[in-house]
């Protein structure tokens, strides 16, 4: 009996640690969860790029899609940069990819003729200039109008990428003066470097119209119709297009016709 005691104490011990291991199986099933760490942080880097033939603002507004903090100086043809270290890798494979001979600015020359179109020879504007023939001509085969006048002509000038505005004024004997506005958000030379697209073009004309017949020794009386016109267009280089027309009254309509080149 005495030697049965020894070898059942032995016996015993391996069940109790294999108790304990199954205790400690069920205890951490499922496994309890690591406390948060908190946010992981991006190491922000910076960096400088002199670029050699694309605009910085240009470049601003095509990186930010990266989500990079981006500052530009036009003087300086630079460009600060500060992303994440991954974000950077891929910023400087655009700038290699955009920064290219093709992607210097050029100049851009915009004429737009303010053209009005009605039933005789009182409709509003003056002559015609010859370069507008091929235009009116296609303008009254379309259209019932039987006497074409020219209100104005703008010229513009620009850069590619570039937004553009300017401002006319026309005036007549005894005529209160007409105002007219052409503005566009930008101009971009197609790959072929024959075609011009514009972007976001505004056109206005606020136009003085009678308000009837004054009396014996009185002055006519005026009163503003505003026009307005919205449109994006490409044009074939050296081209006449009419791109838009507003209705005026019952029997006039103001036609826009838009003229474009690259100016080297």
């Amino acid at each position: 009996m005495k030697r049965l005691l020894p070898l059942l104490l032995s016996l015993a011990v391996p069940f109790v640690g294999q108790e304990q291991k199954s205790n400690d199986f069920v205890k951490g099933f499922p496994p309890e969860p690591k406390p948060s760490e908190g946010p992981v942080r991006l190491t922000m880097i910076q960096k400088l790029f002199i670029l050699k033939y694309a605009e910085p603002s240009r470049m601003q507004s095509l990186l930010g899609v990266f989500g990079a903090s981006v500052r530009t100086d036009n003087d300086l043809h630079a460009i600060a940069v500060s992303a994440s270290e991954t974000a950077m890798a891929g910023i400087e494979d655009a700038i290699k990819r955009l920064d290219i001979p093709s992607a210097i600015p050029q100049n851009v020359e915009l004429i737009a003729y303010y053209v009005v179109g009605g039933p005789d020879e009182n409709t509003a504007g003056g002559a015609l200039s010859k370069d507008l023939e091929s235009v009116i001509t296609q303008l009254r085969n379309t259209f019932p109008f039987k006497n074409y006048k020219l209100l104005d002509t703008v010229t513009l000038r620009t850069r590619t990428g570039q937004n553009a505005d300017t401002t006319g004024t026309v005036s007549g004997a005894n005529q209160p003066v007409t105002i007219t506005n052409f503005r566009i958000g930008s101009a971009t030379v197609a790959a072929d470097g024959n075609t011009v697209r514009i972007d976001k073009m505004k056109v206005g004309v606020r136009l003085p119209v009678p308000t009837g017949l004054p009396g014996p020794g009185a002055p006519v009386q005026f009163t503003y119709q505003d026009l307005g016109l919205n449109a994006d267009v490409d044009i074939k280089e050296g081209q006449k297009v009419v791109v838009g027309r507003v209705g005026m009254s019952r029997d006039q309509a103001l036609f826009l016709v838009l003229t474009a080149r690259v100016v080297n």
